[in-house]
């Protein structure tokens, strides 16, 4: 018997390919969607790149489709995409943060827009390709960490909601990437072995300046300085870093320098090594998964995960008005406001909550955090 239609989304690659596959052994109806997401013959995509911002992966997706002999529909999602993804990003870095675009993707498009739709033809489920699970912790649903931790995505899933994580199915994430091109290669899939793409999916070139340029954004010159206000030095537009950065700055020092803040007047902040580690945080714009929502004052000890690669390390967090404040317990360096933070059970591993590392200044911060500290303490 059938468990009902859901539709996959299809990226051309092997992820949602094997992801739509496993779903018809397992008895689902299930129609291949590819979402357009970027005006492929715009200027600033170059579609002979390999990335997913070129029309062989529709092709590819089609290709799969066909393969397993279902349904497969391209469907325009340009207009949201730019919205709440490139708009986002463009003005991130005009303000001296760092963007996470794939979280943005992931909570307002394929997991907002796509959903949306979905519901709007009667259909409640949906499933990707992420390396993902999800778990429960009493009557809440959380994103768990997929079992092949060198492509956990979880911390990209932060933003799904209740109703999103009833509905969506990860049937990868019990499985290795290894694992999964060996499916592929037993289903006879094309993409079997399609390499996969490191690049933000909109920026073929991976490089996010010259896209800036492209979109005629204005870049700030300004100053570097050391933490104390010495000007050291003279640079051409705060958007070519982000905190953490070493190499590409042009500074002769005794001893190597980092970018530790970008300031709104176009000052960026060096200091060495011992610098770059972060005391309190905080964290705007968050989404409760595995967690309730904590009530004003409160607090809770759990981990912290500050980027990608990062290992969660131990914290406490406390709400404090529409912030939630951040106390790294262990040491934590390269804490990136425009980034996302997501933050653990001390004992688990899925998502409590998540949300956007607030931008201020380095007295701003302190002078705003030291209420929210000494409650802490």
């Amino acid at each position: 018997m059938s468990k009902g239609k859901i539709i996959v989304a299809m990226s051309g690659g092997v992820d949602s390919a094997v992801t739509a596959g496993l779903l018809m052994e397992e008895g689902y109806e299930v129609i291949g969607v590819n979402l357009r997401t970027w005006e492929y013959e715009a200027p600033a995509c170059d579609t002979t790149k390999k990335s997913c911002c070129s029309p062989e992966d529709i092709r590819d997706a089609r290709d799969v489709g066909l393969s397993l002999k279902i349904p497969f529909y391209v469907v325009k999602m340009e207009k949201v995409f730019q919205e709440k993804v490139i708009d986002r990003f463009i003005d991130d870095y005009q303000h001296g943060k760092t963007p996470n675009p794939c979280v943005e993707c992931n909570t307002f498009v394929k997991f907002g827009a796509l959903f949306e739709k979905a519901k709007a033809l009667g259909i409640d489920r949906i499933a990707t390709g992420h390396y993902a699970r999800i778990a429960q912790n009493g009557e809440r649903y959380a994103i768990a960490n997929g079992l092949d931790m060198g492509k956990n995505q979880a911390y990209y899933l932060y933003g799904l909601s209740q109703e999103n994580l009833k509905n969506v199915i990860f049937p990868l994430g019990e499985m290795t990437k290894p694992e999964v091109r060996e499916i592929a290669r037993r289903m006879g899939l094309p993409v079997a072995e399609k390499a996969e793409s490191q690049e933000i999916c909109f920026i073929p070139e991976n490089d996010y300046r010259k896209f800036l340029e492209k979109k005629n954004v204005e870049f700030t010159p300004g100053f570097f300085k050391l933490r104390d206000g010495r000007i050291i030095g003279k640079h051409k537009g705060r958007e070519n870093f982000t905190i953490g950065q070493r190499k590409g700055l042009g500074i002769a020092w005794k001893n190597p320098l980092y970018v530790i803040a970008i300031e709104d007047d176009g000052s960026v902040i060096l200091g060495e090594e011992n610098e770059t580690y972060t005391g309190a945080f905080s964290v705007i714009d968050y989404n409760y998964q595995g967690l309730a929502p904590l009530e004003e004052g409160e607090s809770l000890e759990c981990r912290v995960q500050v980027r990608y690669r990062h290992t969660p390390i131990r914290c406490k967090i406390t709400r404090i008005g529409d912030d939630l404040v951040v106390n790294p317990i262990e040491d934590v360096r390269g804490v990136t406001p425009g980034q996302s933070a997501v933050f653990y059970p001390l004992d688990s591993d899925y998502l409590l909550l998540g949300g956007i590392i607030r931008k201020g200044s380095i007295e701003m911060q302190i002078r705003e955090l030291e209420p929210a500290v000494a409650l802490q303490n």
